[in-house]
């Protein structure tokens, strides 16, 4: 009796092993095709695929001429796949003076569902600002030969009582003068552009 178990338990160990190869001998051509359906499955965050979000945060970064680690665009992307509602709805004014630098973020922000406008000068954000009400402010700091014009957009903003939370993505910025008074942040980095707007765009909504 010992013996016919033994032999019982060893057909079924290798009855599964059989039906798995079977299985995928038979319908190979259906698990194939599957196979690039997979590598192109939307993110939840407007629809945007993995691999496209990665192509414009790496378009970003060419364009800051900055490295970005694997670590830090894999944890970008991964918050950029569970934020769709967070994102969803959320309203950017973005200043700078040269928008065509931007193009990839923008482009990436508008696929996660966000709509982005575009300001070339610090005037020009202010009458967007009394017009139309923003979620976040992304801005440069040196603009049209002013290399304080981000911070004067800063010191504007407060004395009309704007409080918009504002982001500085800008390469020329002293490190060592700390962050302006009244910036949320500074960065150069746009893989961390994005880690800032999700985090600002949570306080909006869960507020």
């Amino acid at each position: 009796m010992e013996t016919a178990n033994l032999i019982l338990n060893y057909i079924k160990a290798l009855v599964w092993p059989a039906v798995l190869l079977f299985v995928v001998w038979r319908y190979q051509s259906h698990i194939g095709s599957l196979i690039p359906r997979i590598k192109s499955l939307s993110t939840p965050a407007g629809g945007i695929e993995f691999t496209e979000a990665g192509n414009l945060l790496d378009q970003a970064a060419a364009v800051a001429n900055v490295t970005v680690p694997a670590s830090t665009r894999r944890g970008a992307l991964r918050r950029l796949e569970h934020a769709a509602e967070i994102l969803d709805g959320g309203k950017i004014l973005w200043v700078d003076d040269h928008p065509e630098y931007n193009t990839a973020l923008i482009e990436l922000f508008r696929a996660a569902g966000m709509g982005v406008d575009t300001a070339l000068s610090t005037d020009e954000a202010l009458m967007d600002l009394r017009r139309h009400s923003y979620d976040i402010i992304l801005s440069d700091i040196g603009r049209k030969g002013d290399p304080q014009a981000g911070i004067t957009l800063l010191a504007e903003l407060d004395q009309l009582g704007i409080d918009t939370p504002t982001v500085l993505y800008t390469a020329w910025f002293d490190d060592a003068s700390g962050t302006p008074r009244r910036a949320f942040a500074v960065t150069e980095v746009p893989d961390e552009v994005v880690h800032y707007v999700i985090d600002l765009m949570e306080r909006v909504k869960l507020s």
